[in-house]
């Protein structure tokens, strides 16, 4: 039998780099998901187009199998203390933190050479003819924030990975894992700070009661890289497009929402209405997330939350001089990581 209330998913940095992965490595924690992971071995497999003088499209041992990668989607809810597994396969990589408890680790969405980090995913059940582990593994799709607040209700932050892998291969889940002790980050205990883009980060001031809801998704446009040789894996990865934010928000209709929003974005002219914007999540003890971006504002139309009347902001992150990047995640974890030194 294989039960799928058995599942579970594991992780771990791999050595080697963006453009080499190095030998796979065991997990070395539990990473809890919402839904069970299925890592699906992604293979070019066809038969050529060739007359034999029937009416039978595909002849018998004449087929064959071309190269090879993975993939998978993860959702959970995002953690100050495992929050940055998923920033280091999607933002930057090798990110040394700061502090000796609490933990600091900055994360740009880095615009130059890339620094991501290859992981190792294990996923699976309970028997072992159900147990994978995809190797390589980079997020090219990161989907942060949090749905409409109401009272009564849960708001937690959640995670959505759209996971690219080099290869799959059936392998036994590393054993007597356990996961760290975590905090799931709260969408109610959630500010937005926002000002001009010549104000420095830390000095945004509080839209006070005002944020409804909250969508980052964070995309790379990753690309396995192949080359002629002895095998069917490609040997590391490359972009086929520019890196890219899309943001969605709400927020409560008020005077200061009105002129430093919808004003900003509804100017005459070509300009195009640019913020920036500090989404600080606040945890126990010293737990603390700050997601910094520079904000091009595409629309500001007016919509409803349960019969109130709120912007739907929408737009991209915008290249900041300040971050050099258009984006930076900040985590501060007060109990020990896994990739804590």
């Amino acid at each position: 039998m294989s039960e799928q209330v058995f599942h579970k998913a594991q992780i771990a940095p791999q050595p080697g780099t963006f453009a080499a992965p190095g030998a796979s490595v065991a997990a070395i924690t539990i990473l809890p998901v919402s839904e069970a992971i299925a890592i699906e071995l992604d293979r070019a497999s066809q038969y050529p187009a060739e007359d034999y003088g029937r009416n039978v499209k595909n002849h018998a041992g004449r087929g064959y199998h071309g190269t090879r990668g993975s993939s998978f989607s993860a959702p959970g809810e995002l953690t100050f203390e495992q929050a940055m597994y998923l920033l280091e396969q999607n933002f930057a990589g090798s990110i040394i933190p700061t502090g000796t408890g609490p933990w600091t680790w900055v994360y740009p969405f880095e615009a130059v050479a890339p620094t991501l980090v290859p992981y190792i995913w294990e996923a699976g059940t309970e028997t072992s003819q159900d147990q994978y582990e995809a190797a390589g593994c980079l997020i090219d799709e990161l989907t942060l924030g949090f749905d409409d607040l109401e009272a009564p209700g849960a708001h937690p932050w959640t995670f959505d990975a759209s996971v690219m892998g080099l290869t799959r291969e059936a392998a036994a889940l590393t054993a007597s894992l356990s996961s760290t002790a975590v905090e799931t980050m709260q969408g109610h205990l959630t500010v937005l700070k926002e000002g001009s883009t010549a104000t420095a980060f830390a000095s945004l001031s509080e839209l006070t009661g005002s944020l409804v809801s909250f969508s980052a998704t964070f995309r790379r446009s990753l690309v396995r890289r192949l080359y002629g040789g002895t095998t069917d894996v490609a040997g590391g990865w490359g972009f086929s497009d520019k890196g890219v934010g899309e943001i969605t928000a709400k927020v409560r209709v008020s005077a200061t929402s009105k002129s430093n929003i919808h004003d900003a974005w509804n100017t005459s002219g070509a300009s195009l209405g640019e913020k920036r914007w500090r989404l600080s999540v606040v945890g126990t003890t010293t737990n603390l997330m700050h997601l910094d971006l520079r904000f091009g504002m595409f629309a500001v139309p007016v919509g409803e939350r349960d019969g109130e009347r709120v912007y739907e902001v929408s737009g991209e992150i915008v290249d900041d001089t300040t971050l050099n990047a258009p984006a930076q995640v900040t985590v501060v974890s007060a109990l020990v990581s896994d990739l804590t030194p």
